[in-house]
């Protein structure tokens, strides 16, 4: 066979070989500096939430009155998948899932229009609509101590602005009620002045104004009145008649008017102090390690300058698992590189080995320079994909490098003329090896919704591998074999001789006479391998061996959910809430004998449920919810399985009269959520189920 014209040009110009090699490991350089780091891919979300408010009403009201009429309308809306409503008390939350790849700008739009239809009472708030939008959580600061929600909410503000300014793309703060000002004005006064309520919220709607005034100087300065009114003591001053003698009636003379926070609230409590928690996350640009490392580099400098009584903590950092999951399989990645280096040297010439090594690196680092072409990302599941194209990678390049040693030994030939038919002979087979693996990822790519987005990153990086693999193996590796490949009469250690003398022994004894035997019993070796096959799907099919789509690893969060029956009082959650806390304290002195140290940071919630799942919290304040999160030890320095410490949790809770719903669980990390998620609907009117024994 003669060798291709085009491989033999590139061992001819080893400069060619050479700057190819250059450009790809430069390219994977730059690009590895430039993929995020983050723990799943980035991923769309189809899904738009609409609460409405309405102070007062039970939960029956809200379900008539708010859920009832809207939920018609959403139906009729294109590509609605799933519309899912609750009815709390003073609250309507509904959230819409809409089929994978619909356009959202259309579909939030298409919501807007269906929530006008509907005539909601006059005593609720405007319905809320918010556009699901992807962020990855970085960590939570918990800031409490001696104060009330005034001063934590000015500190809270502080802290926000500043991480913002210095990069963290989204901050959501809790356990700060939304501030408002009460007015409230008696009938009696009301009749006496000959006013309504109308009158009253027109003459304040016309005071409190912003009013742009144009703009002066071509533009450049430009003209505002501002009116806007922010205090009780100003809202005093507002006049709401003004009487024939030409005297001036105010607000402040017919109304009570105080600055509230609005109820129901989401507050925090931590160690019996007010608390309030500041999520940090990142959007899809930006990077997860860099985000992390600018908060701790902030509260290393805010902790010296805080108050001594301001207690800071943080939780959940979930950056740092993010640290710890890439070191741990850049880790074991390596240990698997070195353990095919040591198999290629103890199997190949030590020049042949250290080229066929060489090669992993370059086609890794142009896979980088894919990656990022692709907008991919360095997380989790491209991780896996690299480890899972390390063995693929190594076999191209043992195939070209072993057939061109094979070449100059037994054929006599030059090593350049070696690796030249050697990329040549073995260039059908390798791309067939190629082709057929592709073709096995290839089905990947038809899974479709988030799972889909997240699966595709491995036959992604996986072909990316490949592609760069091929483009090494035949026009580097060649030329690299050509000209430093080692001599016609090459020099044999000791070890070599022995160990090549003990293989060719095996290979030519038991191997040999074991494949002839299996040729010579051809039917008895294709029975025995479709017995093999059949006691796989067996095994698979008795349960022998469990399947599990995404592996959850050990987590290191617990959830404690309440929900107490509608018409609850708030001071009764809070009881209870105060049970589901002290419960978990003393789980903790049992499973470690008293002496503590497993639970590692706790805070409880009072007005709605905490979880890692938005599809399980409404997207507003109840009196009837609450929660408690535990964050234990991480998983290797604790000996308490998770599970363990939920069952004596659960145990030590004593439920108080009004409790309707208790959840005890541990976050399940990636799609596609709890194994079975059952939910019972207008259960009162289904009839009971006769069975007939006799058939």
């Amino acid at each position: 066979m003669t060798p291709s014209p085009f491989i033999s040009f590139f061992i001819r110009h080893r400069t060619a070989a050479n700057l190819l090699m250059f450009l790809m490991l430069a390219i994977g350089m730059i690009s590895l500096n430039k993929l995020n780091r983050q723990f799943f891919p980035n991923f769309d979300v189809e899904v738009i939430g609409i609460s409405v408010q309405w102070t007062g009403a039970t939960a029956e009201d809200i379900d008539a009155n708010i859920i009832q009429p809207l939920e018609p309308e959403l139906r009729t809306i294109a590509n609605v998948k799933k519309v899912v409503s609750n009815s709390y008390e003073g609250l309507a939350t509904t959230q819409i899932e809409f089929e994978f790849g619909t356009d959202m700008q259309k579909a939030l739009a298409d919501v807007e229009n269906a929530i006008g239809q509907v005539d909601f009472p006059e005593e609720s708030e405007t319905a809320k609509v918010v556009k699901g939008e992807f962020y990855d959580v970085i960590s939570n600061l918990v800031i409490s101590g001696p104060y009330d929600l005034t001063s934590l909410r000015s500190i809270a503000k502080d802290i926000k602005e500043d991480l913002q300014r210095l990069g963290v793309d989204k901050i959501d703060l809790m356990g700060l009620p939304d501030e408002i000002i009460s007015i409230e004005v008696s009938q009696n006064e009301l009749a006496r002045l000959g006013l309504s309520l109308n009158d009253i919220s027109r003459a304040i709607s016309q005071t409190t104004l912003d009013v742009p005034a144009g703009s002066l100087a071509d533009g450049a300065l430009r003209v505002r009145s501002l009116g806007q009114i922010k205090t009780a003591s100003e809202y005093q001053r507002i006049e709401v008649q003004i009487r024939p003698d030409g005297s001036r009636i105010t607000l402040g003379d017919i109304a009570t008017i105080r600055e509230d926070v609005e109820t129901p609230a989401t507050t925090l409590e931590r160690n019996g102090m007010p608390a309030v928690m500041l999520t940090f996350k990142r959007g899809n640009s930006n990077d997860s390690l860099t985000i992390n490392q600018v908060v701790q580099d902030w509260l290393m400098d805010y902790r010296n300058k805080a108050p001594e009584t301001l207690v800071i903590e943080q939780y959940d950092v979930r950056a740092e698992l993010i640290k710890e999951r890439i070191n741990l399989l850049v880790t074991n990645g390596a240990g698997g590189l070195l353990l095919v280096i040591a198999v290629l040297f103890l199997f190949l010439s030590m020049r042949v080995a250290f080229w066929v090594a060489t090669g992993i690196p370059i086609a890794f680092l142009a896979t980088f320079g894919v990656m990022l072409a692709m907008d991919q990302t360095i997380n989790m599941i491209s991780l896996f994909g690299l480890i899972m194209a390390l063995g693929i990678v190594v076999d191209d390049a043992i195939v070209i490098g072993e057939h061109a040693e094979y070449l100059r030994q037994r054929r006599g030939l030059t090593m350049p003329e070696a690796a030249a038919l050697s990329a040549t002979r073995m260039g059908p087979p390798v791309i067939s090896a190629m082709l057929t693996t592709v073709a096995a990822f290839l089905p990947l790519f038809l899974i479709k919704g988030i799972i889909g987005v997240i699966i595709a990153a491995i036959p992604m990086v996986v072909v990316a591998v490949l592609i760069a693999s091929l483009i090494e193996v035949f026009f580097v590796l060649p030329a690299h074999l050509a000209h430093f490949g080692g001599q016609a009469k090459e020099k044999t250690s000791g070890f070599r001789y022995q160990f090549d003398r003990g293989f060719n022994a095996f290979k030519n004894g038991i191997f040999k006479r074991l494949v002839e035997t299996a040729i010579n019993w051809r039917y008895a070796t294709i029975a025995l391998s479709i017995a093999m096959l059949m006691l796989s799907v067996g095994m698979m099919a008795g349960g022998r061996v469990n399947f599990v789509f995404f592996s959850s690893p050990e987590a290191d969060i617990a959830y404690g959910n309440i929900v107490m029956a509608p018409g609850t009082s708030r001071s009764q959650t809070a009881a209870m809430l105060d049970v589901v806390e002290e419960a978990a304290i003393r789980a903790e002195d049992q499973i470690t004998n008293g002496e503590g140290g497993l639970i590692n940071f706790h805070i409880a919630v009072l007005g709605t449920n905490l979880s890692d799942n938005p599809d399980e919290a409404p997207t507003g304040a109840s009196n009837i919810q609450a929660g408690v999160v535990v964050e234990l030890l991480t998983a290797d320095k604790r000996d308490v399985r998770i599970d363990d410490f939920l069952v004596v949790w659960e145990s030590e809770i004593t439920p108080l009269a009004g409790l309707e719903r208790l959840t005890i669980r541990a976050p399940r990390g990636g799609p596609p959520g709890r194994d079975m998620d059952v939910r019972l609907m207008n259960a009162l009117s289904v009839l009971p189920l006769m069975v007939n024994p006799w058939g």
